[in-house]
């Protein structure tokens, strides 16, 4: 029975030190987006907004779109170039700096 018990903690050693290397992996290839009001950033398309017809060559990304102001850490309130602002916010994964 003791044997059996060793087995499952050095089982769950295993799975704790395997899950921590996968996050430290997935930490470093990881980048933080900030972007500051009145920038410019194009936000990603959801199925929901993609023509219904666009298939697999689509439009990836949509806007231009204005920074209005920061909400928690990471998302962001929107406004299109008509000035009117998004009442929910974008989280930073699914934006990305527009240049014109």
């Amino acid at each position: 029975m003791e044997l059996l018990e060793e087995q499952r903690e050095e089982a769950l050693q295993r799975l704790i030190q395997y899950q921590q290397a996968m996050k430290l992996g997935y930490d470093i290839k990881l980048r933080e987006r900030s972007f500051k009001p009145g920038e410019f950033v194009l936000r990603k398309t959801r199925a929901a907004t993609m023509e219904p017809n666009s298939g697999k060559l689509g439009t990836n990304w949509e806007g231009p779109y204005i920074i209005d102001k920061p909400t928690s850490k990471g998302s962001y309130y929107l406004r299109n170039l008509d000035g009117q602002v998004f009442s929910k916010p974008w989280n930073s994964f699914h934006l990305k700096k527009f240049y014109h």
